[in-house]
């Protein structure tokens, strides 16, 4: 910015325009509403993806149970977890936010039923507080249960 001094001569002087700072300013704030916008979506996904990382992580021990029990003890059963993926007593628990429904087919996968394999489903649901009921959390609508499938067979 230019000022003209006491002989009529222009002179640089120093500091910023009201014109350049108003820009300054619409500019900056133009970037932080748009990370603001972006701060509900980034939390979304973050959630879905530490839904997913523990109901794998839960659905992978208790296949591990399901294969080390004996075949003739395998029964369709609910369990229930807290949010670091622990083992619960009951859904009573005030830190119960996974609800693990597992259930026990015969062989599908071939023609033929085997008295030497079982197919186990279990499904996990992020239900905390257990504000859904039961018939809800593991229905196939509700996007926040994963199903896990797999063939347990008898050890010899």
């Amino acid at each position: 910015m230019f000022k003209r001094g006491p002989d009529l001569q222009l002179r640089e002087v120093d500091g910023f325009s009201l014109i350049e700072v108003v820009m300054a300013v619409g500019v900056a704030a133009f970037a932080l509403v748009t990370i603001m916008g972006l701060l509900p979506v980034g939390l979304s996904t973050f959630n879905k993806s530490m839904n997913t990382a523990v109901g794998t992580q839960i659905a992978q021990r208790v296949f591990s149970d399901m294969q080390v029990a004996d075949f003739s003890s395998l029964q369709t059963t609910n369990r229930y977890f807290d949010e670091q993926g622990a083992e619960l007593i009951n859904s009573n628990d005030s830190h119960c936010i996974y609800w693990v429904q597992v259930s026990l087919a015969t062989n599908a996968v071939t023609s033929y039923t085997s008295t030497n394999l079982v197919t186990v489903t279990i499904m996990v649901a992020n239900n905390p507080g257990g504000s859904l009921p039961t018939n809800k959390i593991f229905a196939s609508t509700n996007r926040s249960t994963l199903t896990f499938s797999s063939l347990i067979g008898r050890n010899k």
